[in-house]
């Protein structure tokens, strides 16, 4: 049985995030029928992500409406999943000097993404945005179930569970993921073969079960 429902997509002119999201959602057959709804500041990336996510449904030929706006505030009415992946930009730059700078001070962090000073300095940058969007979530959608896909994620949910604390969220980290390809290698057998359970934080994830089918 399908359950159609209304999947606002923020940050979809990123290729990566925007026709990657979409493809793993034209995979579910619970969710067929549903609206794809993509949502973007840039409004070039927005039309390539667009006219990307409609080439594959037509190949894929899978029921699925896809619309795309530059309007948050009209993207938001009745939905009832946002999955999210924004960035401050010029992102990579930016994240350079959080490598960057705390290392000429003497801080030897591999990276700042996520934690150490330039985690701190990512989390200030990319807070406030995202804060803006939950609060037009508040008022438009409410019942809404937020996904995040933005780094640094538990600083970021932790955020938003402090400003709203009724908010609907959920912070993903797909990681876990890739042990499809690098479990049956290490173990000689097929995916299809475990059973396992994994838990953990975002870049932190963990294998907590795992045991053969047969």
């Amino acid at each position: 049985m399908a359950y159609a429902k209304k999947i606002v997509l923020i940050g979809a002119g990123s290729l990566q995030f925007g026709l990657g999201t979409v493809g793993s959602i034209f995979k579910s057959k619970i969710l067929e029928g549903s609206t794809i709804t993509l949502h973007d500041i840039n409004a070039e990336n927005l039309n390539l992500a667009t006219e990307a996510c409609l080439t594959a449904k037509k190949e894929q030929e899978v029921n699925f409406i896809i619309e795309s706006t530059l309007d948050r505030k009209e993207a938001l009415q009745e939905a009832d999943f946002i999955i999210s992946s924004i960035e401050v930009t010029p992102r990579f730059d930016l994240w350079d000097q959080d490598l960057d700078i705390p290392r000429e001070l003497g801080n030897k962090q591999m990276m700042g993404e996520n934690g150490g000073p330039g985690g701190l300095f990512h989390s200030l940058r990319i807070i406030p945005p995202i804060l803006e969007i939950c609060g037009d979530v508040m008022n438009i959608c409410p019942n809404a179930w937020f996904i995040n896909f933005s780094n640094p994620m538990s600083r970021i949910c932790l955020a938003i569970h402090r400003k709203y604390p009724k908010f609907k969220v959920v912070g993903l980290c797909h990681e876990i993921g890739f042990v499809e390809e690098t479990l049956p290698k290490m173990l000689n057998t097929t995916y299809e073969n475990l059973d396992f359970k994994a838990g953990g934080l975002n870049h932190f994830g963990v294998i907590l079960e795992i045991k053969y089918k047969d």
